[in-house]
């Protein structure tokens, strides 16, 4: 421990890497090579590079200030706490929604159930409300972290191997990305919208941070704090590339696709590391896929009531007299009803739902940088303590991007 002391400081940047670890790398980044082949390489890598930024601010603010990024919100004046209030509770029932149907095809294939999806995202969702409940979360977190390990060390196997799997690609040349094409920009925008996860998860990643507190009230020192991070971000970067690769080399220009339901697409998902590996592999690969995106699921359920919670105390005074952890527990009996709505009454098609609740991230995405930006580099973090300058460039460059892109979609789709 003494050689490597950064280790006894691991814990949020692993958190975020678990959460992160989902929609965006096991779908999305999977289904753009599996579409476009290595066409989108370069999107997966730039998106994570122009948000890195935004998602810092949560380790730097928090180990700076000793306190959460909400505050840091609320330092900027009561209208970027309604913003992300707003916005939080707009997209919190999708994202649970959405995370929670992959889970359940998943769930499915590994029980061989068969049952409407609602249903089966209802016994998950409950499952989870009964682990947070009787406080079993941290230690089913711990089991999560080398699921996640397995998971990844299995991706990285898979996609090495898939190099030499030997697949029969078709005579034609396979489908490729043009910008002027509005079902593909649509794709680009739902790839790059929980890329790596949505931003409002930076606060989660401050409140993880602070969780980290000695008893003594100390915080990690920032320069493993950043360590931590960084393993965590770099990490699901390269992820993200080791998908988006087994999906190119398995089923790019092959005439295979995947099913838009997510039963059918869990286990196409799985066949790819059992093509590649060996078919010894499939139960392994499809428990280790089922619960790195039951911690997903877990995380985001707790997650989004946690900090909405907070923030509307801080909007609401009259909640101020309700505890924190009523209020918290109302908030996530909201969340699960309003995704079981969803998932009963509106979108059950697990692609549709997806690129749907990316899509909104997408958009969401400027607004939040742009806070995210102002509180990096505002008065409350000392200019010793601010990033580089090359980071204000590359952040601004970012917040331009996404307000940019966001504008153009929305114009080649509605005008």
């Amino acid at each position: 421990m003494r050689r490597f002391p950064f280790l006894a400081y691991l814990g949020p940047g692993l958190l975020y890497a678990g959460a992160a670890v989902g929609v965006s790398h096991l779908v999305q980044s999977t289904r753009a090579g599996a579409v476009y082949g290595y066409g989108l390489l370069a999107v997966v890598i730039f998106a994570n590079f122009i948000k890195y930024p935004f998602f810092v601010v949560g380790t730097k603010y928090t180990i700076v200030t000793g306190k959460s990024l909400l505050d840091g919100y609320e330092s900027l004046g009561r209208l970027p706490i309604w913003i992300f209030f707003l916005i939080s509770v707009g997209t919190m029932c999708i994202i649970v929604a959405t995370v929670t149907l992959v889970t359940s095809g998943l769930f499915s294939n590994l029980l061989g159930l068969t049952m409407e999806p609602w249903m089966l995202c209802s016994i998950i969702l409950t499952f989870c409300f009964l682990l947070l409940a009787i406080g079993k979360f941290q230690a089913l977190d711990g089991l999560m972290k080398w699921i996640v390990v397995l998971l990844t060390l299995a991706t990285i196997v898979a996609m090495v191997l898939s190099f030499y799997a030997g697949i029969p690609k078709l005579t034609t040349e396979g489908k490729s990305f043009s910008l002027g094409n509005l079902a593909d920009v649509a794709f680009l925008i739902a790839l790059m919208g929980w890329m790596p996860i949505p931003i409002e998860a930076a606060v989660w990643q401050s409140d993880w941070t602070l969780a980290k507190k000695t008893p003594d009230g100390k915080l990690p020192p920032m320069k493993y704090a950043m360590i931590d991070f960084n393993i965590g971000y770099i990490g699901t970067t390269l992820l993200a590339v080791c998908f988006l690769a087994l999906g190119s080399n398995m089923m790019y220009n092959t005439g295979m696709e995947f099913s838009s339901q997510a039963v059918g697409f869990a286990s196409e998902l799985v066949k790819l590391y059992t093509t590649a590996i060996g078919s010894w592999s499939y139960p392994i690969i499809l428990v280790a896929a089922f619960f790195t995106m039951f911690s997903t699921t877990l995380t985001c359920f707790d997650a989004y009531p946690r900090v909405v919670s907070n923030a509307s105390r801080r909007l609401f005074p009259t909640l101020q007299k309700l505890s924190t952890e009523k209020l918290y527990w109302y908030w996530i009996f909201l969340v699960g009803i309003g995704s079981i709505l969803i998932l009963l009454f509106f979108r059950t098609n697990m692609k549709s739902l997806v690129d749907f609740a990316t899509t909104v991230s997408f958009l969401n995405a400027p607004i939040l940088a742009l806070i995210h930006h102002l509180i990096l580099f505002g008065k409350e973090i000392p200019k010793e303590e601010r990033p580089k300058p090359w980071m204000n460039l590359l952040s601004w460059f970012g917040i331009l991007f996404l307000f940019g892109f966001s504008i153009y979609y929305i114009n080649i789709t509605f005008f």
